[in-house]
């Protein structure tokens, strides 16, 4: 499902003089035996590294020893293709072992992240194309034997997620799986974060998944309309924003039932610090295939209005369902939209900015019986 979304608009990173000379002072280091790969490999480390430091500049990068980066207890492999070469990448046998080489921990492999770097050198600057979970990568791996070369394994551009804005809210909200016994990790596996799903049918029951919990959602009490239960909040916390908004959406288009429960979740896109709701409820109808219905609306972290030009999709599995952008005429203060389905149907919320960094949010589904 997640590899039909649309892929992000890539954005360059300027390769600075400064840069192009570490790159070549790192090179100089390798021991391995193709020194133009170790320097477009080099230029990619340090790109991918300026590209985090710019968007997560709260969360601790470094580069240990020229061969990956620390983030938040994760590891990252930047490996550099050339525009020639745009639809395989070549990995080194000694950063992609297999599970049969017991040379890393288990916690290695749900903790690291290979990242793929198109360098352009001729016009100094570098793209980031995609990434894969390392735990993923094996996995796919493991399916192209025939795809080995000497030292190195062919791997298809394509197994990567094109959308690395994504590795952002993976590397803010996920905690590093912990050093835990094999027969621990065999009871208990670890959830693919390629696949993440968020199950807003436990939210009617005052319930959380552990990928919501994971990913910073938070539950909202009740809706009460009443004006005391509006007074006796905090204000401008979120449980009075949403409130507010849901009575303002019950004066327009959108009759949210009282039985409906909302969840947030704020991040930072870029330079702007957002807050997205999401609220949940079942359609009142008899037929053998019930619909539910979620409002999502995106508003500002602080006091005020989101950023002009901000935009929301809102698609299923098939097709882009809802595209909304605030446009400067407006004077509205948040996105809002409203989307319903069957109850095996998925929704997915992607948000960008007018300089084209994009968030694509793990998938909304409604399995009120899935536990």
């Amino acid at each position: 499902m997640i590899s039909e979304f649309d892929a992000i608009p890539l954005e360059a990173i300027a390769l600075s003089p400064e840069t192009i000379r570490q790159a070549i002072a790192l090179s100089q280091t390798s021991t391995v035996k193709n020194q133009w790969q170790a320097y477009l490999d080099a230029i990619a480390y340090l790109s991918v590294e300026e590209w985090l430091r710019d968007r997560l500049p709260n969360y601790l990068t470094e580069i240990t020893n020229f061969q990956c980066l620390q983030v938040h207890g994760f590891t990252i492999h930047a490996l550099a293709i050339t525009q020639s070469s745009c639809d395989f990448v070549e990995i080194p046998l000694e950063i992609l072992q297999l599970p049969n080489n017991q040379s890393k921990p288990e916690s290695w492999l749900g903790n690291s992240f290979i990242v793929i770097v198109e360098i352009q050198e001729e016009i100094e600057q570098a793209l980031i194309l995609g990434f894969s979970p390392y735990a993923q990568l094996v996995r796919d791996v493991a399916k192209l034997e025939s795809d080995r070369m000497e030292n190195t394994y062919q791997v298809p551009l394509s197994l990567f997620d094109s959308e690395p804005e994504r590795l952002l809210l993976y590397l803010q909200h996920l905690e590093p799986v912990l050093e835990t016994k094999t027969e621990a990790i065999a009871e208990a596996p670890q959830a693919n974060i390629t696949e993440l799903i968020l199950n807003t049918g436990l939210w009617l029951q005052e319930q959380l998944d552990d990928i919501a919990q994971n990913l910073a959602w938070s539950l909202l009490p009740a809706w009460q309309p009443s004006a005391s239960a509006m007074r006796s909040l905090v204000m401008y916390s979120p449980e009075m924003e949403m409130q507010t908004v849901i009575s303002e959406l019950a004066r327009l288009t959108v009759e949210v039932p009282p039985d409906a429960r909302s969840a947030y979740q704020e991040f930072q896109l870029g330079d702007r610090h957002l807050r997205l709701f999401a609220t949940v409820w079942t359609e009142r109808n008899d037929t053998e295939n019930p619909e539910w219905s979620i409002l999502f609306v995106l508003g500002s972290q602080t006091v005020g209005t989101i950023p002009y030009g901000v935009r929301m999709q809102i698609r299923d599995q098939q097709q882009v369902l809802v595209d909304k952008r605030l446009e400067i005429s407006s004077s509205d203060r948040y996105l809002y939209a409203v989307v319903t389905g069957y109850y095996d149907e998925l929704f997915s919320v992607s948000i960008s900015l007018p300089s084209g960094v994009m968030l694509t949010l793990p998938a909304f589904a409604f399995s009120p019986n899935a536990f």
